[in-house]
């Protein structure tokens, strides 16, 4: 495994752990009425957010890199591609749910 392959292994691995602490959040977010604790998940998940499309622009810069049409980089870009649309689907719940905000 060359360099730019173990690089991209851990990336991968990162998105899997920032996708399941995505889900994780958005199911502590419902089952909680603490302010407190709403409004730092509320931070940690435009945290994640952003962190996935940093990880996400790596990505297109090594697909573009690389002559294969399937490779660990396109994997890679795919992987953020849905981790973000399925965090986007999500953040509704954020603005929509009614105890967020209220003290």
């Amino acid at each position: 495994m060359n360099k730019s392959e173990s690089i991209i292994n851990n990336l991968l691995i990162e998105v899997d752990a920032l996708s399941y602490r995505i889900t994780n959040i958005h199911q502590t977010f419902l089952n909680t009425s603490h302010v407190g604790l709403r409004e730092r998940l509320f931070y940690e998940n435009i945290n994640i957010s952003q962190r996935l499309n940093e990880i996400f622009s790596i990505a297109k810069v090594l697909k573009d890199r690389n002559n294969e049409h399937i490779s660990f980089s396109s994997l890679l870009v795919e992987k953020c591609e849905r981790t973000i649309y399925k965090n986007k689907m999500k953040k509704n719940l954020f603005f929509l749910h009614p105890y967020f905000g209220a003290e």
